[in-house]
C-alpha cells in the first residue's frame, strides 16, 4: 500500500503542476517570459511545423505526383525537410532550451524558496566534475532503458518506468543542485522514493512514448518538462512516503566509477 499511496502522490503532484505554474505566470513575469520562448520555439515553430509536412505538405504533394514515382517523392522530400529544417532546428533547440530550462529553474528556486540560487560551498570545480558524473549516469541508465524495453511482455512497462524515473531525475536535480546536494545523494533519493518518482514521470513518460516519431517526442518533451521543473519545487518527496529502495541506478553508478577511475589513472 505503501508502493501504491507513494506512486498516487507522485501522479498527483504531476497532474497538479499546470496550476502552480499558472500561478507563477501570473506573479513573475520572466518566469513567464521564458516559459513563452519555450512554447513558441518548441510548439509553435518546432512542432507544427512537423505537424504542417506530415498531415498537410506530404499528403498535397503525393496526391498530386504520379503513383510510381510517389514512393520516391516522399523519400527526397522528407529527407531534404529533416535535412534543411529538422536537423538545424532540432539543434537549436536542444541549445537553447538547456539555458532556458536553468533560468526558469533558477528563478524559481528564488520565488519558491527564496533563497540564492546555488549552495556557495560548492568550487567550480566540483560543480563541474558532479555534472561530468550526472551526464555519465544518465547516459547509462538511457542505455539501462532501452535493454529494459527488449524483455519479453514486460518490456514496454519497464522501459515506460525507468524513462519516468529519468524525467523526474531531470526535473528534481535543478531543486537538489540549488540546494547543494551531490550525485550520490541525488541518486539515494531516487533509490528510497522511486514509486513516487516513478508516479511523478508516469504521464510525461506514456505521452512521448506515443509520439509518432522521435522529433515529435523532443517536442513534446520540450514543452511539458518546464512544467515538471515548476512543480518539483513545490514538492519534497523525501519528507513524503518512503518505501522499499529499489536501486535501478546502481548499474549505472558502477560503470560510471569505472569509467571515471579509468580516466583518473590517465
Amino acid at each position: 500500500m505503501d508502493i501504491l499511496h507513494a506512486f498516487l502522490l507522485g501522479l498527483q503532484d504531476s497532474l497538479v503542476s499546470g496550476g502552480k505554474t499558472v500561478k507563477l505566470l501570473k506573479q513573475d513575469p520572466e518566469i513567464r517570459s521564458k516559459l513563452f520562448q519555450c512554447f513558441m520555439l518548441n510548439g509553435v515553430v518546432f512542432m507544427f511545423s512537423l505537424l504542417i509536412f506530415d498531415w498537410i505538405i506530404v499528403p498535397i504533394v503525393l496526391l498530386v505526383a504520379p503513383n510510381e514515382t510517389s514512393h520516391c517523392i516522399d523519400m527526397i522530400l522528407t529527407a531534404v525537410f529533416r535535412v534543411l529544417w529538422v536537423l538545424p532546428l532540432y539543434l537549436i533547440s536542444r541549445l537553447l532550451n538547456v539555458f532556458w530550462y536553468q533560468e526558469i529553474a533558477d528563478l524559481v528556486y528564488k520565488s519558491v524558496r527564496r533563497s540564492r540560487s546555488r549552495s556557495p560551498s560548492s568550487s567550480v570545480s566540483e560543480l563541474i566534475a558532479d555534472i561530468i558524473y550526472s551526464v555519465i549516469v544518465q547516459c547509462v541508465f538511457l542505455m539501462q532503458a532501452s535493454l529494459a524495453g527488449l524483455v519479453p511482455v514486460l518490456g514496454y512497462p519497464l522501459q515506460v518506468i525507468h524513462m519516468a524515473l529519468v524525467y523526474s531525475l531531470y526535473a528534481f536535480e535543478y531543486v537538489w543542485m540549488n540546494q547543494g546536494h551531490g550525485v550520490v545523494r541525488r541518486v539515494a533519493l531516487m533509490h528510497f522514493n522511486w514509486a513516487y518518482f516513478t508516479g511523478y514521470g508516469i504521464i510525461m513518460s506514456v505521452v512521448i512514448s506515443c509520439a509518432e516519431s522521435y522529433f515529435m517526442g523532443v517536442c513534446l518533451f520540450s514543452l511539458m518538462f518546464p512544467v515538471l521543473i515548476v512543480s518539483a519545487h513545490h514538492t519534497s518527496p523525501q519528507t513524503r512516503v518512503k518505501c522499499f529502495p529499489l536501486p535501478l541506478f546502481r548499474p549505472s553508478i558502477f560503470v560510471t566509477e569505472r569509467v571515471m577511475s579509468l580516466t583518473n589513472r590517465r
